[in-house]
Formats: structure tokens, sequence, C-alpha cells
């Protein structure tokens, strides 16, 4: 497994120099900077190797900001991720607990944290789902940030891991907001050619049944909006036109935004009566035992 993308992922965000070309949806948060639930929807259309499909990227740059979605490393593999900036160079998140299948370890390089990462087989053409939630650890002056996938296959949420991290008196470590993005990063830089677009979704609130619909967003690189969503695309002009002519019977047609411009919000869609009731009822994962 190539573990190298995943700080260059973050490091696109964060830091201008770094090379890996991406496209960024910014989220009009309209005033919510103490949310602590996120439920998100990414539906990836046309895809190649070497992408990663960041659902949300929230406090980006600031004591515990973080980051989930979905890459295409390989034509064999795909995975989801989940991680966790550090509090401050001595506050370290731990993934405190995981899933079986997921892999979990400290990441460096273009910043530090916490780590996660599961193969997970999503498809073109289906959505992905995902929740973020934070509440208080149970350890004093913590925060836990549990990570739920939803599992087409077996109809139900997976509870991918939890990271704990230190508050060490900073307010972006027990929310979720701060300058949120998503974006779509190719991050080796190659067949920059080749189509690939997602369409995106947001919900973010102070509770689950809180759940607010995102309908604004500006963007940079190949943005706008397709079906009631807001998309995020690379390829050449030839490749996306033919792309966006062959989804235009079940999609329609795609409105492109420009750098520093915006349009009008897409559709406020309220989550789902059966969504809610699920993320009311959501299972835990196995407790990650504490080393040596």
């Amino acid at each position: 497994m190539n573990l190298t993308v995943l700080p260059l992922a973050a490091a696109s965000v964060l830091l201008p120099c770094v090379t890996a070309p991406a496209q960024h949806l910014w989220w009009n948060l309209e005033g919510q900077r103490d949310a602590t639930c996120l439920y998100g929807e990414i539906t990836v259309l046309a895809t190649a190797p070497a992408i990663y499909y960041c659902g949300a990227n929230w406090h980006p740059g600031a004591p515990a900001g973080g980051y989930c979605g979905i890459q295409h490393n390989s034509p064999r593999e795909r995975r989801t991720i989940f991680s966790i900036w550090d509090t401050s160079p001595t506050l370290h998140p731990k993934v405190t607990e995981a899933d079986a299948k997921t892999i979990h370890e400290r990441f460096g390089g273009e910043g530090e944290g916490g780590h996660t990462h599961m193969l997970w087989p999503w498809k073109a053409g289906e959505t992905f789902q995902f929740f973020v939630q934070k509440q208080p650890g149970s350890q004093p002056d913590t925060t836990d940030a549990r990570y739920y996938i939803y599992d087409r296959a077996a109809g139900k949420w997976l509870h991918s891991a939890t990271i704990t991290s230190p508050n060490g008196g900073k307010s972006s470590v027990a929310t979720l907001g701060g300058g949120m993005n998503s974006f779509l990063e190719n991050f080796l830089g190659r067949d920059r050619e080749l189509p690939k677009v997602a369409l995106y979704r947001l919900w973010l609130g102070p509770g689950v049944d809180k759940l607010k619909c995102l309908t604004r967003a500006g963007g940079d690189g190949t943005w706008g909006q397709l079906h009631g969503a807001y998309f995020l695309a690379e390829g050449s002009k030839e490749a996306l036109d033919k792309t966006f002519a062959s989804l235009e019977k079940d999609y329609g047609q795609p409105v492109y935004g420009s750098k520093g411009s915006q349009l009008e919000p897409i559709p406020d869609q309220p989550v789902t009566a059966a969504v809610i009731a699920a993320l009311q009822q959501l299972p835990r994962a196995t407790k990650v035992a504490e080393k040596p």
C-alpha cells in the first residue's frame, strides 16, 4: 500500500507550495462555527487512479483540524480515510476505537497527527455516505471525533474509528467548521487529462436532529453545480464535455462556476428521516488497547 499519499492530501489544503493539483469547494457554514455533527455524501461519476475525493476538511490549519473521504489509489485498491492533526507539538491525538479492518498510525511530513484508513470498495455512480461526530471524551479535557461510513451491502452504518484529542484550551478541538472545504486532489499529478467528476453534499449542525443542508459554496479549479449538488472535476475540456454529455440524461447539464464567483444556492434537501433515525442509534467499534 502506498501510504505516502496521505500527508499530501492534507498538505494541498494547508500549504500553497505543494504541487499536487486540487480543486476545492469552500462551504458557507451560515454561522455554524460550533457544530459537532457532520453528515456528507460523495457521488463519484468518473474516476481514475491516484485521486482523493475529500468529503470534508474542517478547521484546516487549526489545532485538531481534520479530514475524511475516499481514495482511488490503484486499479485494484480503493479506501476511506479519516485523520486529525495534533492539538499542539506536545498534545497528540490517539485512536481509541477502531473497526477490525481499520488501520491506524500517526502521520508526518506535511503536518502531523493521527491517521486511519480502511480498504473500502466504493463504486462510481453509488453515493458514499459518511458521518463525523465530536463529543467530550471519557478522559478529562479531551474530545472524541468519531467517523462512520454507510455499508451499502450490509445496509447499516459502520464505526470506522474514534480519534481522541487533548483539548489544550483550543476551541477548534471540540467543534467542526472553521473554513470547511471539500476537494478533489490528483495526488500524483498524472493523467490529468482523464475525466474525474464527483458530486458533494454536506449537512452540518449541533446535533443529529439539527443537521442543516449547506447550500452555498464557492470554488477553485473546475467546479460548479449538477443534479442539485456541487461538483468538482478534473480532465481536458474534450474529456469532460464527453463525460457530462453521457451523464446528461440522468443528471442534467452542469452549471460551471469560476474562482471568486457566486452561483445560486443548491436546493435545501433535509436529511431523510431514515438516515436521522440510523444516526441516532450508531454502533461503537472495539476499544483500542493502550500501547505500553
